[in-house]
């Protein structure tokens, strides 16, 4: 048995504390079968993909950034168009802010990786990619492998350029900002938090000119960080 989402549910505007407490509520449940944690991980069932690579970014968005704030309100967006979610002032509803989210992680690794958790109980951070035998859809068992933390910090900031490059090349509502989710897995310290701020700082603005601004968040532990575009705010 898994939660099951709608799409009126989804899309009901909250504010910061309504949605943190809402996506709590929603993984809680997930986790309380094995049904709900294979779906959760791999991402199966209506909705599920929305709500582990758009909603719980978001959330992790609002918790970072407007923290207690009842005056604004989080509503996800589920039609395709060029935005996942907007920020709407509560008293008029009218958007202050459309919202772009991805994920700076390789999304068909991610699902091989929570496969490869389901079948073996381990999900290895480094070593070579995944595979996954096509007759049997199984993936094929790895270990970690031991890598130089100065490697992995490189490749984190990597992944995190390439996301911004991938989504630079659309086009946007006016006064649209990017929220990318990464993985905070190799960030061990204060020096590898700032590392991570000083790359971002001068190396993704000058990319994400279509983006109002840039906020990079991760989930293990809760970092955040923002970042304004002042080309793009003058368009």
């Amino acid at each position: 048995m898994i939660p099951k989402l709608n799409r009126i549910d989804l899309e009901s505007p909250r504010t910061q504390a309504e949605l943190r407490t809402w996506v709590d509520e929603l993984h809680k449940q997930f986790g309380q079968t094995e049904e709900g944690k294979r779906a959760v991980r791999l991402n199966e069932g209506d909705f599920v993909k929305k709500f582990t690579e758009e909603i719980w970014p978001l959330a992790l968005f609002a918790d970072a950034f407007y923290n207690g704030r009842t005056d604004v309100l989080f509503k996800p967006v589920i039609l395709n168009q060029s935005f996942d979610a907007t920020i709407v002032e509560r008293a008029t509803l009218r958007i202050l802010q459309y919202l772009q989210i991805t994920q700076s992680f390789d999304g068909y690794q991610k699902y091989l990786r929570m496969l490869h958790l389901n079948q073996y109980g381990h999900a290895p951070l480094t070593g070579p990619e995944i595979t996954r035998d096509r007759a049997t859809g199984r993936a094929g068992e790895i270990l970690s492998e031991a890598v130089a933390h100065e490697q992995l910090l490189k490749h984190t900031f990597r992944q995190i350029q390439d996301a911004v490059n991938r989504k630079s090349l659309m086009r946007y509502e006016a006064n649209t900002s990017l929220i990318i989710e990464f993985e905070d897995t190799h960030i061990h310290s204060d020096a590898d938090s700032e590392a991570l701020n000083q790359f971002a700082h001068l190396q993704l603005p000058r990319v994400a000119v279509n983006f109002t601004a840039l906020y990079l968040v991760s989930d293990r532990q809760c970092l955040a960080f923002g970042y304004t575009n002042a080309t793009a705010a003058q368009k």
